[in-house]
This record gives C-alpha cells, structure tokens and sequence, in this order.
C-alpha cells in the first residue's frame, strides 16, 4: 500500500444540485484552508490568473473545464457528482426560487424579470422551455460547454465595475452551441478522464470512492449540507410529487442531460466495482494528522487541568 504525506492535488467540478456541497466538503477537509480554493466570484475576484496553480484542492462552483484548463496544471486528480436529470431540474428550480427570495439584489434586474414564469412554478404546472433553459444550469452544459473565465478574475474590467459578482455572470462562451454532439461528446470525453464519477443517488458509494482516491478515512457520517429545508424526507424523490404531463415534459426537456447521465451512472458502476475488489489503493497521513490535531490540544487541556486541579475561591 503506498504511502503519501498529503492527498493528490486534486480539482472538483461541482455540477449545481446535485450534493455537491456536501461532497466538497468531505474533499476539503483533507486539506490545508490555505491548500483550498472555492471557485466562486466573490473569490476569484480577489487573486489574478497567474496565481492559481499554487493551490492544491480547487473547488470548482458550477463552472466548466475552461476554468480547470487556466491554472496550467495537468497533474490534476478530477472528481464529480451527477444526478438523475428530472431530480436535478426540479432541485435547481426549487433552489432558484428560495435564492431570488432570500438574495435578490444578487441577479440583474433583467435576469430577474426574464425569469418571473419560474418563480410561481409549483410542480403542477407546465413549464416555458425558454424559461427552463435559462433557468437550469443543466450537467452536459457545465461539462461540455467551454467559457472565458477570464471576466471573473482579479485585473479584468468586469471585476473593476462589479459586473463580474451579479448574476448571470459575464462570460463569453467558447463553443458553439448548436453543435450539440461535440457538445455531448466533449463532456462524455471528460468523464472518461475523471478519477472518480459519483452519482447523487449513491452518494455514500461516491463518497467512499473519493475517500479511496484521496487516501483519507471515510467519516462516521458522511455531510449533508444545503439541501432544500422543506425536504424532510432525503429517500423520497421530486418525481413523485409531479404530476405526470409535468414529469413527462421534464424528460423531453433534460433528453441530452439522460444522454450523458447514462455515461456517467455506467463509469460509476465500473469505478464502484474497481474499489470493491481494490479498495483504499492510496494512504494519505497529513490528512489524519491535521484530523487528531483537535483531540490531541483536547487531551493536553484535560491533563494540565488535572494536574492543577481545582481552582479554590478566594475567601
């Protein structure tokens, strides 16, 4: 078994509602905080191009390979999560109503008012594809779409007037977008690179193949972090509270979101059964070090207190 000090540097490509924020998470606790970074506006905004290869675990937030292809670095470990097309779509919408309710001021008022048929969307209803299109961030487009991320970046005209943090976020795409097989066939091509292909309704088998590659301990209980609050019940799923025209017309919508979902759900079973006959291939030690830092300044408390004892009051 080969021994590492710390986990490989490694890239997570976050496609929106599909757990990941609860698996990046896990992936960034095996690291260093200044080892991480989350690739979100607010952030990027703060550091130039040239200073992103230093970093170790990049957590990439809904943006594409292009932002992957800026740090220069070909020694990158890749890991993602997908999800069932009509449970993410219906997830995304319900996620896009409760933000534009709790951080408006965060869109633009055009985006805004384009998107007005989604908010007053309850599940029953039949949804504008022009409204869905633009309101789904769907997962062939953030693995296959190619974007200039540059606008987001510190030194950029749009960081200067603030453009750059107010959603939609100004960047120009790469590819043409009525090519839809290249489009399929370029995210399908980098799934088939992926170290580690998860698939959110296994999300403990995912998480325990990111473990495996990572070389860490799986925790007792693995995170489960910004999920709908109105979603008591995790087993239970969206489609079940669709009416049938509505789950009908999903599908017809996500038809090239099923294509890639179906590569990904098989490089999973072929990942997943490679890790039941190989499992736990790599052991990082740093990670487990930082992990018992904790217990450790605990345990030294506890024993400078018993060797002082007591504190007596002052009669």
């Amino acid at each position: 078994m080969p021994l590492h000090y710390e986990p490989p540097t490694t890239w997570f490509a976050h496609v929106p509602k599909t757990g990941g924020i609860s698996l990046g998470t896990l992936i960034e606790a095996a690291y260093k905080p200044s080892d991480v970074l989350r690739l979100q506006p607010p952030s990027l905004a703060e550091i130039a191009v040239s200073e992103l290869s230093r970093f170790r675990c990049f957590h990439d937030f809904h943006h594409g390979r292009a932002m992957l292809n800026l740090t220069g670095r070909t020694d990158l470990v890749c890991i993602t999560m997908l999800r069932e097309p009509v449970e993410r779509s219906v997830s995304q919408i319900l996620y896009f109503q409760r933000t534009v309710a709790e951080i408006p001021h965060t869109f633009t008022p055009e985006y805004l008012q384009a998107t007005q048929p989604i908010l007053q969307f309850d599940l029953s209803t039949p949804i504008d594809p022009t409204i869905f299109e633009l309101v789904c961030d769907s997962q062939w487009s953030m693995l296959g779409v190619l974007r200039d991320y540059r606008p987001l970046f510190k030194g950029s005209l749009d960081v200067a007037s603030g453009r750059s943090i107010i959603r939609p976020f100004p960047l120009p795409l790469l590819t043409d977008l009525s090519d839809m097989k290249t489009v399929l066939d370029s995210a399908r091509h980098w799934l088939s690179e992926m170290a580690v292909v998860g698939v959110n309704e296994h999300f403990h088998e995912s998480a325990l193949l990111v473990c495996d590659v990572l070389g860490i301990l799986p925790p007792t209980s693995l995170p489960r972090t910004n999920r709908n609050p109105q979603r008591t019940n995790l087993k239970e799923r969206y489609r079940s509270t669709l009416t049938p025209r509505v789950a009908e017309q999903l599908a017809e919508l996500t038809q090239h979101d099923q294509e890639l979902y179906s590569f990904a759900y098989e490089r999973f079973q072929q990942q997943w059964a490679h890790y039941q006959a190989h499992p736990r291939r790599t052991y990082s030690i740093a990670p487990r070090l930082r992990a018992l830092r904790p217990k450790a300044e605990k345990l030294k408390r506890q024993l400078i207190s018993r060797v002082r004892g007591p504190k007596i009051s002052q009669v």
